[in-house]
């Protein structure tokens, strides 16, 4: 792996602060309560990972999968790959996305999961881009505003390389 065309932007330990941090509070929401974790993959894997393993209370775990890049490019096309298998009506949900980038994924998202009539949805993003995008028609918390930088590591990717790496960097090009 060439890791030369890449510049280090947020480390492995501000990430895992971060985490625990919204996880303590997320404890503090749901004490008690049985939780039903959705993670947007694959981006979400390694922060849905790490974020869940902190966390208190009763969790069911889920995942949907959407695409809507090719070759570090955003098509405008949301396809649907996997949709949830557990239901949510009635319960509360944690949407776990890696990053809100154009919002549009995210957007198409949300919709479908309101459908489904949750007792309530709260959404997080390891990162925003709130440079990249209008004001989305929902409420989220993010962990780390981004510039408008195309970054990977930590399950951010370029054409699923680069996924693994414990950190985010800014990445310079092939």
């Amino acid at each position: 792996m060439n890791t030369d065309k890449l510049e280090l932007y947020i480390s492995e330990a501000e990430i895992q602060e971060k985490i625990t941090e919204y996880a303590q509070k997320l404890n503090t929401i749901y004490q008690g309560k049985t939780l039903h974790c959705i993670g947007i993959m694959n981006g979400a894997l390694f922060f849905m990972s790490d974020l869940l393993r902190n966390l208190n209370t009763f969790i069911v775990m889920d995942t949907i999968s959407v695409s809507s890049y090719l070759d570090g490019k955003s098509t405008d096309e949301i396809v649907f790959n996997k949709h949830i298998t557990k239901t949510i009506t009635g319960q509360d949900v944690l949407l776990i996305e890696d990053i809100i980038d154009t919002g549009k994924t995210l957007d198409v998202v949300v919709e479908e999961l309101k459908k489904l009539k949750p007792a309530s949805l709260r959404i997080v993003c390891l990162a925003d881009k709130p440079d990249c995008h209008p004001k989305p028609r929902f409420e989220y918390d993010y962990l780390f505003a981004l510039k408008n930088e195309f970054v990977v590591g930590y399950g951010f990717d370029y054409n699923d390389k680069y996924r693994q790496l414990k950190g985010i960097y800014i990445y310079k090009g092939e």
